[in-house]
């Protein structure tokens, strides 16, 4: 972030996102077959899984879709709790698992694994260098400077995922999601600078 008074940009980018990982890892590890949608990305980027504990097909992937939308789209459109549905089993996000039966059994099922690979993980990306803030300011800036004038104020959010595709998903205009491997590599440079570009 740049702060500048009133007048700033902001480029808010999160990685671990513990929901997010966890809801990837869970599809994974059940093999959740999905319905095709926009914003849901490929395959977990992970070399091996554990083996699914029920038949393929056993969790519905509308009800897998639904949770997956309720945590990255943009509205934040999480179903309202309704009568009956409230708590939801011990699962870790009550309101957003509660309308998914299958899946919500599954998740309070698999939540322990699916924590401990999220930890993991985030342990193991700790010791890899990737870009940070002052990267992203210092793009921002080298934008300013070619544009020879401030860039206009704007927010962006980006929520990294840890899947093996490349495709960068825009949510809305202010909300991306981004596989770590394209954030990680010199691509992230370039997308970025065309969006500040575009935007700034």
């Amino acid at each position: 972030m740049e702060p500048r008074g009133p007048l700033s940009w902001r480029i808010g980018i999160r990685r671990w996102d513990h929901l997010v990982d966890c809801a990837l890892w869970i599809r994974a590890s059940e093999c959740i077959e999905v319905p095709a949608h926009r914003l849901v990305p490929g395959p977990l980027d992970l070399d091996e899984l554990p083996a699914p504990t029920r038949p393929l097909g056993t969790v519905p992937g509308a009800e897998w879709l639904g949770w997956w939308l309720s945590l990255v789209d943009p509205a934040g459109r999480r179903p309202r709790p309704r009568a009956g549905l409230e708590p939801a089993d011990d699962t870790p996000d009550p309101l957003g698992l509660a309308p998914w039966p299958a899946l919500r059994r599954v998740v309070a099922e698999r939540w322990p694994e699916a924590r401990d690979w999220h930890l993991a993980r985030q342990g193991d990306s700790l010791t890899r260098p990737a870009p940070g803030n002052s990267a992203t300011t210092g793009l921002v800036r080298q934008v300013e400077r070619s544009l020879g004038r401030s860039v206009r104020p704007f927010s962006v959010e980006i929520t990294l995922l840890p899947v093996r595709d490349e495709v960068i998903r825009r949510a809305d205009h202010e909300r991306y999601l981004v596989p770590e491997r394209v954030h990680d590599s010199p691509r992230w440079s370039v997308w970025l600078r065309d969006l500040v570009l575009r935007i700034g």
